[in-house]
């Protein structure tokens, strides 16, 4: 039996909560794609103002209680420590029967620590897009942010495939391309590969460098494996020390095939060299 289609109704109230890169492209997506009723909560009154002046939001405020209860749907742009924080001490505002996503790049322990105190009426279902840039603020949010980027869904045993659908209506909407769910742990071992690890990779590549004396020598394929090296500190210090477990594992991993590789290059070993090498560009060309 297919599983039912629950769509997001364009009326339904849907608050915004962090009107920064994210939010704002999210709120923007939103409303280029028919939404009535976008509201947002930010601390910064100059974040709403500009929101509603561009016509991403109908109305904001930086008081949640005002907002919270008009809205169906709540999404919540914050850091992970950040969303535990407000979900728990805004738990009586929200609208009955309310469903609650995230944008976060962790899920196991935030979904957990939200989990153990929500109300008996309130769903949340973790989300995860998969786009971003190393801009921040408002100023540089996108409605077409999304647009054909990944989005990942994590949802418990406890969540109703009502509540699934509605995330999986959102990110349709925001133009992702491809939509999968996964259980938060399973998420995390993730990410540790395929996020966490390239960002920490770039960040040991710029630490090594000494930019006044190679700047001029530094050509794109530097250039290209650092790019992520523009690194927003605060998220990403929370990020990787909340995953610390997975992320040590795959560091583990990376040093032996490191020394994997130098053995080869030292031994003077041009067939396991090759070899090597051939296997990456094997893979990396599956991706696309």
């Amino acid at each position: 039996m297919d599983e039912p289609d629950f769509f997001i109704n364009k009326n339904q109230g849907v608050a915004i909560v962090g009107l920064g890169l994210i939010g704002g492209s999210i709120a923007g997506a939103l409303k280029i794609n028919g939404f009535k009723n976008i509201m947002g909560i930010d601390t910064q009154n100059k974040a709403i103002e500009d929101a509603i002046n561009k016509d991403f939001i109908k109305l904001g405020d930086t008081e949640p209680e005002n907002i919270l209860p008009l809205a169906e749907i709540v999404i919540v742009c914050l850091y992970p420590k950040e969303t535990a924080e407000f979900i728990k001490k805004h738990m009586k505002d929200f609208k009955y029967k309310a469903v609650i996503t995230d944008v976060s790049g962790i899920k196991l322990d935030l979904i957990n620590e939200i989990n153990s105190c929500l109300r008996a009426d309130l769903e949340f279902v973790g989300g995860h897009p998969m786009a971003g840039s190393h801009f921040r603020g408002f100023d540089h949010a996108n409605p077409h942010l999304f647009m054909d980027a990944n989005y990942i869904i994590t949802p418990t045993d406890t969540s109703s495939l009502e509540a699934i659908s509605k995330i999986k209506s959102l990110a349709k909407i925001l133009g992702c391309k491809s939509i999968s769910e996964i259980n938060p742990g399973k998420h995390d071992e993730a990410m540790a590969l395929a996020s966490h690890m390239p960002h920490i990779t770039a960040l040991a590549l710029m630490d090594m460098c000494d930019v006044r004396e190679m700047g001029a020598l530094l050509g794109p394929s530097f250039k290209d494996a650092t790019r992520v090296a523009q690194i927003n500190s605060r998220l990403w210090a929370q990020l990787l020390i909340s995953n610390k477990e997975n992320l040590d594992e795959q560091i583990k991993i990376m040093e032996k095939k490191m020394e994997q590789l130098r053995k080869a290059i030292i031994s003077s070993d041009i067939k396991e060299l090759e070899h090597l090498m051939e296997q990456a560009g094997s893979k990396r060309r599956k991706i696309g």
